[in-house]
């Protein structure tokens, strides 16, 4: 893609392949079959789906993938259509590089798909994408889950495009979001590394993290009375650890769950845990909602 990808949707010229790898340039987007995923190209989503019942969606954040959440999902698959669609942070143009568009394609994703009262699952700026979702659609959300999510802090875009021509660099910054393990292979770092060398795309990443800076939602979500889940790691050196009591005092019908020894990626780091909490969530929230008052469509 040239630098003319930064300000026209050129991938509106892509097919097939082609267009998988514009949408999902890092391998762990689409790579999880062993695990009962299966990748799918519906019109322009690129997604990973396994299950049946209710739609849970799972929305990554910036070098996030379908990684992030396969355990996770692989183990709720018996009770929900899980689905994890590969967002646009890497293909579009650069007006739309912003985590409120991010909500705005999920609700094409989920129009297009014919989803209807979706449990609401986000990391980082992928959680600040579900919340502007959640606002905006308010009637199809039954529950939030949220990890490290973006919405009520800046998320910041460490090093200059010097440092991140280093690829050493780079292998630190990506470390330093996770407390320890498990760490992104060689192949994931390289992947991530190569992207950043790419200068549209580069561009593209700084415009998603400068997003995080306007709009913050302290009031938007204080009209939110969904179950919410808030699951942080102590170790978050991405959204601080404070950061998820604003969202404990914004969302009046949430719970807050801290993991030790955790970064900016608990369902990576701490898949059973984060699980344990998911599981318990949902099995005593449902009669909450139902005893809530419905939303106008």
């Amino acid at each position: 893609m040239s630098l003319l990808s930064l300000l026209f949707d050129n991938t509106s010229r892509l097919e097939g392949d082609a267009f998988v790898r514009s949408r999902a340039p890092i391998t762990g987007m689409t790579a999880g079959g062993n695990l009962g995923f299966k990748q799918r190209l519906v019109g322009r989503h690129v997604f990973m789906e396994t299950g049946s019942g209710p739609p849970m969606l799972f929305c990554h954040g910036l070098f996030g993938s379908f990684r992030n959440f396969a355990e996770i999902g692989s183990a709720l698959a018996d009770r929900y259509r899980v689905i994890v669609p590969c967002m646009p942070m890497y293909d579009a143009p650069l007006s739309k590089c912003s985590v409120e568009q991010l909500a705005v394609y999920l609700e094409t994703f989920i129009n297009d798909l014919g989803l209807n009262n979706c449990v609401m699952v986000g990391n980082s700026m992928g959680g600040g994408a579900v919340l502007h979702y959640t606002v905006r659609n308010p009637e199809n959300v039954s529950h939030l889950i949220l990890f490290s999510s973006s919405g009520l802090s800046f998320i910041p875009m460490r090093g200059g495009a010097l440092k991140l021509k280093n690829y050493e660099y780079v292998k630190n910054l990506l470390s330093d979001i996770f407390y320890g393990s498990p760490e992104l292979d060689e192949q994931g770092v390289r992947e991530i590394y190569n992207l950043l060398q790419h200068k549209p795309t580069l561009l593209r990443c700084l415009s998603f993290t400068r997003s995080t800076k306007k709009n913050f939602m302290h009031e938007q979500l204080k009209t939110l009375d969904h179950p919410a889940l808030i699951i942080w790691g102590e170790n978050d050196t991405v959204t601080p650890p404070e950061v998820a009591f604003q969202f404990q005092e914004c969302l009046k019908n949430s719970e807050l769950h801290y993991l030790s020894e955790c970064g900016h990626c608990a369902p990576f780091e701490k898949p059973q845990e984060c699980l344990q909490f998911i599981e318990s969530f949902l099995a005593t929230s449902s009669d909450r909602r139902s005893s809530l008052p419905c939303y106008a469509a």
